[in-house]
């Protein structure tokens, strides 16, 4: 059964709020051993004189217990807004940490050049933005998305699963990744990261706590006080009980991100068959994950921490339900129910070259090559010319290519040329002037599509390269002093992508609406722009009448002016909406692009543009499945 993606998200938000009610029981449960640690250690509590429960309250010293509970709840909620700040910069930050490094876009080694072909097929595919590819260097064969939302998100991959997985099998695992962007996860698994943290946080205190009384107890020991002497060792008896909490804390903390993780990574692997559309492929990479001395195991510091972002299992769990992922035949066998249980021999290194047509200068697969139910998103991802994927690749070409796209208007031409003249470089100018014919002889949607592949390089800029682009960019779009479709989805794409990149920020969401009506008027605005891109009257209205029919409203429902001006403030609105409210909106816009059978050049691309922006997990070419 087909993966709704939809409601995936809404069971990811869900999770969300679950693990926010586990964090709080444990750090309840953490506080009230705390508390119980402080004032037996520094001897506020005589329990040999408390003979009765029932008087245990009365005897308690609250304002100590009061003192205790405030500083706990300190120390956690700044352990969790410190490792929240530190993870401020999404995806780029956890694959960092995680040792990885960044593959040049225009790399040119063989094993580097498919992985990143791979990964722009699916995000092409899965209409998200082209994540940047990290590889780390690790021998297990491991993988993982990081980001909090998909314009944010970053693809990790090991040296052991590039060099050791044939392309069909690195698409399975990437295709797992891609799943893990649609259902909402990320967003889930980098506050689990911070959250954990805080519940950790008390055993590090302990830890300082113990190597600064071993120092201090010595200096103890050669007073004469007994009082310090007492006073030292109740601190160190406090110091060892932290620790202990801390012991308690990462086995509350392992347990909550197992329950978690573990049945989303059965998800993510049925979705990655439905999504990539070759069965064989991530079978076949887990059954060589059971062949490969490595495993999946992680040796960096910071892997357990990240553990739950893997493919596989990352570090050796010392029980099962500590583990984050399900057990490897199980999963196995859940996409081959007829495996014999064997694993195929190791080898030592695949051979890349030889999966890559070199004679093609991007390099990528041939559609005739690939698998029987993949060939239509093969062919899909092959419709744009070689030299503009491969110019798409480079940072000051992909600039090139995003000016091309706003040269649509005659009448202004000569004048956008002389501002990239000017605000850009010669250079540039030049590459514009090579690639200006085969970009604007693309219909609409294939531009599009060729903006999204731009992403990757652009985000390669420097910030100061980036802010002079920017500038530019929005100076050939007033030279006309109007704002065309085209024109509207460049911007969008580049504030939505990659500015967000360069200037990490909380995205600008409405409050989390469930109700259609909270969000009726941005929602006809929406529907009146697709409806406009129908064409002619007709189509229009009949485009219009049948988002009405949709969303069960009457016929003579007032129709919004429709303004691309407005339409971004809208986009904002709907951008935080909960899942299963956009499905209803998106069903709408859907019945509306069908409803004359015929879909325009730009109801294609505004289908495409709207289901990025507003990071709806649809693909090209459901439209009106």
């Amino acid at each position: 059964m087909a993966t709704d993606f939809f409601s995936q998200q809404d069971l990811a938000r869900r999770n969300t709020r679950i693990l926010i009610s586990l964090f709080t029981l444990a750090v309840a449960l953490l506080l009230l051993l705390t508390n119980a640690l402080v004032l037996v250690g520094l001897g506020l509590v005589d329990l040999q004189r408390i003979d009765n429960p029932a008087t245990l309250a009365q005897n308690l010293p609250w304002s100590a217990v009061l003192v205790t509970s405030i500083s706990v709840i300190i120390a956690v909620g700044i352990a969790v807004l410190l490792k929240w700040q530190q993870l401020k910069g999404g995806g780029k930050v956890v694959a960092t940490s995680l040792g990885g490094q960044r593959i040049d876009t225009a790399s040119s080694d063989p094993l580097e050049r498919r992985l990143l072909n791979v990964v722009e097929e699916m995000a092409i595919a899965a209409n998200v933005p082209v994540p940047p590819v990290y590889l780390l260097p690790e021998k297990g064969i491991n993988a993982f998305a990081a980001g909090y939302s998909p314009a944010d998100a970053v693809i990790g991959v090991t040296r052991g699963c590039v060099e050791q997985l044939n392309r069909d099998e690195l698409q399975g695992v990437i295709a797992h990744e891609f799943s893990h962007i649609l259902n909402g996860d990320m967003r889930m698994n980098i506050r689990m990261i911070a959250i954990l943290n805080g519940i950790l946080f008390l055993g590090h205190i302990g830890y300082f706590m113990l190597r600064s009384g071993s120092t201090s107890s010595r200096r103890i020991g050669r007073s004469s006080g007994s009082r310090k002497n007492k006073n030292g060792g109740g601190l160190l008896a406090i110091a060892l009980g932290l620790v202990v909490i801390g012991y308690l804390g990462s086995f509350f903390g392992n347990l909550i991100k197992a329950a978690v993780s573990r049945q989303r990574e059965y998800l993510a692997d049925a979705s990655a068959v439905q999504f990539s559309r070759n069965p064989r492929g991530i079978a076949g990479a887990l059954k060589r994950i059971g062949s490969h001395s490595a495993g999946t195991r992680i040796s960096n510091r910071n892997a357990d921490e990240n553990s739950h972002l893997f493919f596989g299992e990352a570090i050796s769990r010392w029980a099962s339900i500590f583990s984050t992922h399900p057990p490897l035949a199980k999963r196995i066998k859940r996409l081959e129910p007829q495996w014999n249980g064997k694993f195929p021999s190791p080898i030592s290194q695949v051979d890349a070259a030889a999966e890559v047509d070199t004679s093609r200068p991007d390099h990528t697969a041939e559609p005739e090559k690939a698998q029987p139910d993949n060939q239509k998103m093969m062919q899909a991802v092959a419709a744009l010319p070689l030299l503009l994927i491969q110019h798409s690749r480079q940072p000051l070409q992909a600039q090139a290519i995003v000016c091309t796209l706003l040269l649509q208007n005659p009448g202004v031409e000569a004048e956008q040329i002389k501002l990239i003249k000017e605000q850009g470089s010669l250079e540039l100018l030049q590459h514009v002037d090579q690639l200006i014919d085969a970009v604007q002889r693309l219909r609409l949607p294939l531009q599009v599509q060729l903006l999204q592949r731009t992403i990757p390089a652009l985000k390669q800029l420097s910030h100061q390269q980036f802010a002079q682009f920017e500038q530019l960019i929005q100076a050939l779009i007033a030279a006309d002093q109007q704002l065309s479709l085209p024109e509207w989805i460049v911007t969008q794409f580049i504030e939505h992508t990659v500015a967000s990149h360069f200037t990490p920020k909380p995205q600008i969401r409405g409050s989390r609406q469930t109700e259609f009506t909270a969000v009726q008027i941005p929602v006809l605005t929406l529907l009146a722009a697709v409806a406009d891109a129908a064409g002619d009257p007709v189509s229009c209205q009949q485009a219009w009448l049948a988002g009405l029919t949709s969303l069960g409203l009457a016929e003579n429902t007032p129709r919004p002016v429709s303004q691309l001006t407005t339409l971004t403030t809208h986009l904002n609105d709907l951008l935080g909406a909960a899942p299963l409210l956009k499905q209803q909106i998106w069903r709408a816009i859907l019945a509306a692009v069908a409803a004359d059978k015929l879909e325009t050049d730009n109801e294609q691309a505004l289908l495409v543009a709207l289901a990025l922006l507003l990071e709806m997990p649809w693909q090209p070419g459901t439209a009106t499945d």
